[in-house]
């Protein structure tokens, strides 16, 4: 290795004249090789003129403006040899444009005209380049087509190393510099006619360079930071990497890393040579390293990264079983057809085998397959070939991955939690890359959610929120109070993406601002509309969406099934799916699993008290409930705690809806249905087919106010104050207290009704909202098991939903 270093500026950092004295300023070095493209957009501009020639269509137009543009650059930036170099670009024009007339006379144009034709784009450039840099320094320009020679070997277009290296070392010995500008992307062929070195063809030209030179450094400028670990389009979380080895960044850049090409890294890796992906609007920014060394990083995985527009070819029958030879056979045919691969995977029993190419190239594969395995189809050895043609692959990369126990699991068990399913899969034994097939459509969500899996971002969690009463308030309020911390500490996001009450709804692509959501809902907001509600939440680029419904309306539980159908998770304190139709019930959970949609409802009873969490842990470890009884209405333990204080039924009523503590009907809490339906919950989660009719309701309301409207239950309520006075004051005779219980055995039976409790029962020392479950299992017999604490209010409750948002959030983990 030596003092050369080699310096390679793309079109977007050669865009103006600007760019050429950034350039200038960049480059501090002696012996410095600098490998330039076309200048922004010349390269595709004399493409489509030969075209449009071929066409007969009017090319002058475009042709002037790329004169115009370069003479322009020469105006700006050059001095002592202006002239000169604006001769040499009119003379090359000159001979373009009889050129793109013979082409437009006969109406075709060869493979090695048009190779002639685009590679004055880099010539151009080099030349200015040099003219300017000249003016500075000691500075020479070289033809690269006079240097790096090429040659075919089955159809894969290969350098002359030995042939180049010759014509490089004797151009040095005859041209000293401090300052060596060179044409990227052209080559020559074996006869010395110019050639190219296709797509990044500039790039690849720097690293062929700076194999030949055995340099010190090679810096590839870009106008991005670097490589980084995620295509930051796709995923806005996504930074750059300091430090790739090569493995990883040949990994990375062959599955759809964009800012390096897999071919530019080769001829570098030969002679170890470190290369430097720089900014050019940012050139003391760190960048990425690529060397023979990968950095131990806290993060399990490099990057992850994806090819699009992929088609998947499976192949399958019985005959191919134990049967030597298919495989390769398979592969011969694709060969044949120069079709490249990008995946293979195979079942283990040997009766599929399925592989992924270009899309572009998948008829052409399909065909070449069924021709040439025609024998094989008509015996049934093979029994079909199919093809997907709406498949991306995305694959995982690190050097860490080596010998560490999990990254598959993770990266599956990511995926399944963002609901997309994986189609194939593939690992290399190096075991530094693992690549899946998933649908093309599920791309980008696919790329934040390993994204963010592998930590390598924050876990966002798209909430859509139905009803924004007391309760809906009192989350969002939590939301935005606790969000950051929760971010910092446990590196989740949550985002509002959408609110809607009965007539309105708001929604926002990226989230809601919590400070002044009531004031947008007002100025802002829609009309209500369900389906597009949840259509909204459920975007391609949102990964893990949850809907939480803080009404108490049977309508939108009915849309559960609907939700969890495409995917979206929910959370509710909404009693209506859990306590109504028992066939809705079982549907629900059974969709739940098989979507691996996570059904949160700890809300619907007593508010945030751990009362479902704790049944279903003790079921799942094996205890048997025998029975539950409870006071489960915090309206109703208010109401009854403030009478004993001596006031009237009808004063503590209103007191409570003031309170936000009942439904908007009180008569929902003093019917004793909401109790009711709590129960129905309770029952239903120890495994008893409940429904209404199996429950017996002793109501507060009396028949007469049933059924009138809200507002003449309300100024009628006093009615009620005698029949309910009378309880109290027996129960105090008793030295006894009233509570509202409602009572769950394992037969089934289940009742509600006013009872009265003496000092000894723990019903009897409640105050305020208290909720009290007490549950009697086959372990807590002797001694059971009481849960205790407030069981309404919004903040409470709001709390409770809470808990839920951060289990499902564990649970994605």
């Amino acid at each position: 290795m030596n003092h050369y270093i080699v310096h390679k500026f793309g079109g977007s950092s050669l865009k103006n004249a600007k760019s050429f004295f950034e350039i200038n300023n960049i480059i501090q070095e002696k012996n410095s090789i600098i490998v330039v493209s076309a200048t922004k957009g010349t390269t595709s501009s004399l493409q489509s003129i030969l075209e449009l020639a071929k066409e007969n269509h009017s090319y002058l137009e475009i042709l002037e403006t790329i004169q115009k543009n370069h003479l322009i650059i020469c105006d700006h930036i050059l001095t002592d040899n202006k002239q000169i170099v604006k001769n040499n670009i009119l003379e090359d024009f000159n001979i373009i444009r009889n050129i793109l007339e013979t082409v437009k006379q006969i109406s075709f144009y060869s493979s090695e005209i048009q190779d002639y034709v685009i590679g004055f784009g880099e010539i151009w450039s080099a030349k200015i380049l040099n003219a300017y840099l000249s003016q500075y320094h000691k500075s020479e320009y070289l033809d690269a087509s006079k240097i790096i020679f090429t040659y075919y070997k089955n159809e894969i277009q290969c350098i002359d190393w030995g042939l180049s290296q010759t014509k490089l070392n004797e151009f040095l010995k005859d041209n000293p510099f401090d300052r060596l500008v060179v044409t990227g992307f052209i080559a020559a062929d074996i006869h010395g006619k110019r050639t190219n070195l296709g797509r990044n063809g500039s790039d690849f030209s720097a690293s062929v360079f700076s194999n030949l030179l055995n340099a010190k450094k090679l810096y590839i400028w870009k106008d991005v930071d670097g490589i980084y670990n995620a295509n930051p389009e796709k995923v806005k979380s996504a930074f750059p990497i300091a430090k790739v080895s090569y493995k990883e960044a040949l990994e990375l850049a062959y599955f759809g890393a964009k800012v390096i090409h897999p071919k530019t890294i080769a001829p570098a890796l030969l002679k170890n040579i470190p290369i430097y992906i720089k900014n050019t609007l940012n050139p003391k920014g760190e960048g990425t390293l690529i060397s023979n060394d990968s950095e131990n990083s806290k993060y399990l995985i490099k990057g992850v990264t994806s090819i699009e527009d992929v088609s998947l070819i499976n192949i399958e029958g019985a005959g191919m079983i134990g049967v030597s030879g298919i495989a390769s056979r398979i592969f011969d045919i694709i060969q044949r057809e120069n079709i490249s691969v990008i995946l293979i995977s195979q079942a283990s029993s040997e009766y599929s085998i399925c592989f992924a190419v270009s899309r572009l190239n998948s008829e052409k594969a399909l065909k070449a397959l069924n021709i040439n395995l025609e024998f094989e189809l008509s015996r049934k050895q093979i029994e079909k070939i199919s093809v997907n043609n709406h498949c991306a692959i995305l694959a995982i990369v690190g050097e860490q991955m080596v010998g560490t126990l999990g990254i598959a699991s993770k990266l599956f068990s990511t995926l399944a939690n963002a609901n997309i399913n994986i189609t194939a899969i593939a690992q290399g034994s190096s075991e530094r890359n693992i690549s899946v097939v998933i649908d093309k459509k599920e791309v980008n969500k696919a790329l934040k959610a390993v994204h963010s899996g592998f930590y390598l971002s924050h876990k966002t969690v798209s909430i859509g929120l139905i009803g924004c009463g007391l309760v809906g308030s009192a989350l969002i309020n939590q939301i935005n109070e606790n969000c950051k911390i929760l971010k910092e500490k446990y590196n989740v996001n949550f985002v509002i993406r959408g609110i809607m009450n009965s007539k309105k709804m708001l929604l926002s692509h990226d989230f809601i601002d919590l400070e002044n959501w009531n004031l947008l809902i007002k100025d802002n907001a829609i009309e209500a509309n369900m389906s597009e509600f949840v259509n909204h939440m459920i975007d391609d680029d949102v990964t893990h969406s949850v809907v939480i419904d803080c009404t108490a309306n049977n309508l939108v539980a009915n849309e559960y099934l609907n939700m969890m159908e495409k995917g979206i998770h929910i959370i509710t304190p909404n009693k209506h799916a859990n306590s109504g139709d028992i066939i809705y019930y079982k549907n629900l959970k059974k969709l739940a699993l098989r979507k691996n949609s996570q059904y949160f409802y700890e809300a619907t009873v007593c508010a945030g008290l751990p009362v479902i969490n704790t049944l279903q842990d003790l079921i799942k470890t094996g205890d048997e409930v025998y029975s539950i009884e409870g006071i489960v209405s915090g309206t109703l333990s208010y109401i009854f705690n403030e009478m004993s204080k001596g006031k009237l039924f009808s004063e503590c009523v209103l007191e409570a809806k003031n309170l936000g503590y009942t439904e908007p009907d009180p008569r929902e809490d003093l019917s004793g249905n909401d109790v009711a339906r709590k129960l129905i919950c309770l029952g239903r989660e120890i495994g008893l087919n409940l429904s209404f009719d199996d429950i017996t309701v002793n109501s507060l309301v009396p028949e007469h106010l049933k059924s009138c409207s809200l507002n003449e239950f309300m100024e009628r309520i006093s009615e009620c104050d005698k029949i309910m006075g009378k309880f109290v004051d027996s129960a105090n005779q008793k030295n006894e207290k009233i509570c509202y219980v409602g009572s769950i055995n394992k037969d089934g039976n289940v009742t509600v009704n006013l009872n009265s409790y003496g000092n000894n029962h723990p019903f009897n020392r409640l105050q305020g909202t208290d909720n009290m479950i007490i549950i009697n299992t086959k372990r807590y017999h002797k001694h059971p098991l009481v849960i205790q604490g407030p069981g309404a209010g919004a903040e409470v409750t709001a709390a409770g939903i809470f808990a839920d948002i951060l289990r499902l959030t564990s649970s994605l983990n």
